[in-house]
């Protein structure tokens, strides 16, 4: 094998040799190069309109209210309420309705406005750019909304020796479009549902080599760029196709941020850089540390505090779900990481990691990272089956719940006893998707309590409730269907878009909910409007006995039902607010009967002879396999939340309610690495925030460290006795389950 200088020298003659003239076109695309650089646009001083960001936001909770059926704040007593601090969300798992949430819940329970940092591609928005702007949202070009294919294909031509060098392949890497800090995407694998990965170019060496800063590190990458791809005309090239992105100069705006704050304002931030619809949190960007230690580094007294928003749906993209945003622990940032942060260089570059992975840690104490849907799937369904039945837990709790369980599972799921249970659990869900029901539905398997005539009897009143509910509804369906219709087939068509412009998404669910909310909000008042000037003009055309109006049946004729003293404005107004109420009355009738439509599975299953017995058997199934469920977190429970005792959810000591996160200042792990690779090559690549995925290969800050710091934080009594409430829910629920 040859040694690592051997390598060099066989490198630099291939450069130096025969791609000479290469090499002068390199020169000569230096300057290019730095002007394809993307800088940031010159209106990122907007300006906040505090009647027309109340105005607005009056609005948009309108329409929170409507498509949601709870939002359910917690902890909003941790945001203070004076002095510079960044809202930090996530997961950003609908496009719209997160950042309008946080503004609500800013609004009401603290009584602050909030600017957001917003995607310069929805800022050209017709409609929402021109509010956003209003509102006071800050513009941010972000790298994937310039991502485009490359040409060729590319490969790893030693990928034990030299991971980092990348070859090409009908490829011209000095066309302008590879630079310094651009990007170089992987495409999806087929099958696969990880998220494409991507690293940063460090430099390009000719028209068909560039290195990396960092060596792909996932599985499906590195056979991309080992393996083979099948060319247009049949043959087989080595390597894969991919995409590129540019380097993008953001100094304008994060001095538009640095500004926000130092006036002491509420800043908001999804640092996933990206709306998704995965389970898990996304690698984090690291322009949030950058924030924050650049405003400590102008100001380091102005008190600048981190406040993490878990972002937690049920089904974020369907209407009338439900949500619970929860608010961690502050994370003070430490002396230190902003002495650093001003050093530059390494220390640099160790102050953003350590910073970004408490804010990681922060976040994932308030979400519920699961690695996919299924293990989702398979928690959620373990959690209702430790629930006895009939108990409907406070949605609060079921995300701590839930969180739990994972922590558990990510731990001890190579344990037997665990994988045994998850096998069991998956059966039990097939057994339900066969007969049709929910969990919930089980109980009406128990003939004892619900005997056939009881379950008949149950039905047949349930189908009358349906059937007066659908007349109750039939007026709001026949005048506000486009409004319904609309807003599908215009979500349908951004998802679509969304899913072709991302290398991220599943489904695309996260663009829905925002492209039906903005829909009905623009259709809704455009339909009552011309709804109320219709009936109004046919009501005027009455009055002045218009040539068909005695042509007509007296019930057709406006002015039989409203007296002529009524003046014709006044009626506008009054019709149109008959229209809202139709319209609300007819979500909210439906709202009932869809509820009451889900219910009616299980008793058509008990009726049927032929599934009846399933039903119980299954029932049944249920006990036992609930018993073993709560025997297996009984089990590993004290194991996961040292301390806890049966019965109880007593936290550990650093996990107390109401203190705040001091982070700490250490070395990252990517800094040895760097410096191990300055001493082979030159100067070590900057560090890569995307790579701080816990629990994964690409992991760039050890997640084993000690837990940070923490400091406490003075409260009110009225604070503390929430803490103690919210506790005290939590351990009437659940034993000590993770």
């Amino acid at each position: 094998m040859a040694s690592t200088d051997d390598r060099k020298s066989t490198q630099a003659s291939t450069q130096d040799g025969p791609t000479t003239q290469d090499e002068k076109h390199h020169k000569s695309h230096e300057k290019d190069n730095k002007q394809q650089v993307v800088k940031q646009s010159k209106g990122n001083g907007k300006v906040l309109t505090p009647w027309v960001y109340d105005l607005g936001l009056g609005t948009f909770n309108l329409a929170l209210d409507v498509f949601f059926r709870e939002i359910y704040p917690r902890n909003t007593f941790r945001i203070p309420k004076k002095g510079p601090v960044i809202i930090v969300g996530a997961p950003h798992a609908n496009q719209f309705a997160d950042s309008i949430i946080l503004m609500r819940l800013l609004k009401q329970h603290v009584g602050r406005r909030m600017s957001f940092l917003v995607a310069e591609k929805s800022m050209k928005e017709p409609y929402i750019g021109a509010m956003a702007g209003k509102m006071g949202s800050l513009p941010v070009t972000r790298a994937m909304d310039h991502v485009k294919p490359g040409q060729g294909y590319i490969c790893l031509p030693d990928p034990e020796n030299d991971p980092t060098l990348i070859r090409g392949v009908g490829t011209n890497f000095l066309n302008g479009q590879y630079m310094h800090g651009g990007s170089i995407i992987m495409p999806k694998r087929p099958g696969s549902k990880a998220a494409p990965e991507s690293q940063y170019i460090e430099e390009v060496l000719g028209p068909r080599e560039f290195r990396l800063r960092e060596a792909f590190k996932t599985e499906d990458a590195i056979l991309q760029l080992t393996g083979e791809s099948k060319a247009p005309d049949g043959s087989k090239i080595k390597g894969t196709k991919f995409k590129v992105a540019p380097h993008i100069d953001q100094n304008r705006m994060f001095d538009a941020v640095y500004r926000e704050l130092a006036k002491g304002a509420c800043v908001g931030i999804f640092p996933e850089g990206g709306s998704h619809d995965r389970s898990d949190l996304l690698p984090l960007k690291a322009g949030v540390a950058i924030m924050a230690l650049g405003c400590l580094a102008r100001d380091p007294d102005c008190g600048l505090t981190i406040i993490p928003a878990g972002m937690n749906y049920f089904h974020a993209h369907k209407f009338r779900s439900r949500a619970v945003i929860e608010f961690g622990n502050p994370i003070d940032v430490h002396p230190d990481q902003v002495k650093a942060f001003k050093a530059g260089g390494a220390e640099k570059r160790d102050a953003i990691g350590s910073l970004l992975e408490t804010i990681y840690q922060g976040l994932a104490a308030v979400t519920q990272p699961s690695p996919d849907h299924e293990t989702l799937q398979l928690i959620q369904a373990t959690r209702r089956l430790y629930n006895p039945p009939g108990r409907k837990l406070p949605l609060p709790v079921v995300i701590e719940f839930n969180r739990r369980l994972l922590k558990g599972y990510t731990k001890y799921q190579d344990d037997p006893r665990v994988g045994r249970l998850k096998k069991a659990v998956v059966d039990y869900n097939r057994h339900l998707r066969a007969l049709g029901i929910k969990d919930h539905q089980v109980e009406w398997g128990d003939a004892s309590a619900r005997p056939w005539w009881w379950c008949l009897a149950t039905l047949l009143y349930r189908l009358g409730e349906l059937l007066l509910l659908a007349l109750g509804t039939l007026p709001g369906i026949l005048m506000f269907w486009p409004v319904f219709v609309t807003s599908k087939m215009i979500s349908i068509k951004k998802q679509r878009k969304a899913l072709a412009g991302s290398v991220v998404k599943l489904q695309g669910h996260d663009v829905m909910a925002t492209w039906k909310i903005l829909v009905a909000m623009a259709l809704a008042p455009a339909l009552y409007i011309y709804y109320t000037a219709l009936v109004s003009f046919w009501l005027y055309y009455n009055r002045v006995g218009g040539s068909y109006t005695y042509s007509l049946p007296w019930y057709l004729r406006a002015n039989t039902y409203i007296p002529d003293f009524v003046p014709l404005w006044q009626f506008s107004i009054f019709f149109w607010a008959l229209m809202v109420s139709v319209s609300l009355a007819a979500l909210r009738i439906g709202e009932i009967g869809m509820d009451i439509l889900k219910s009616l599975p299980p008793l058509f299953v008990a009726l049927n002879p032929s599934s009846s017995a399933s039903l119980t058997q299954l029932r049944a199934h249920r006990n036992a396999l609930a018993k073993q469920v709560r025997e297996t977190t009984d089990a590993i429970g004290p194991d996961v939340f040292p301390g806890m005792v049966a019965r109880g959810m007593e936290q550990a000591e650093h996990e107390q309610e109401g203190e705040a996160y001091q982070s700490q200042m250490k070395r990252s792990s990517l800094a040895d690495k760097a410096d191990e690779r300055s001493r082979s090559r030159g100067p070590g690549p900057f560090w890569w925030p995307s790579a701080l995925t816990p629990g994964s290969r690409s992991t760039s800050f050890s997640m084993e460290s000690p837990a940070p710091e923490r400091r406490g934080r003075g409260r009110s009594v009225v604070q503390t006795q929430e803490v103690e409430n919210e506790n005290e829910k939590v351990d009437e629920y659940i034993d000590y389950s993770y």
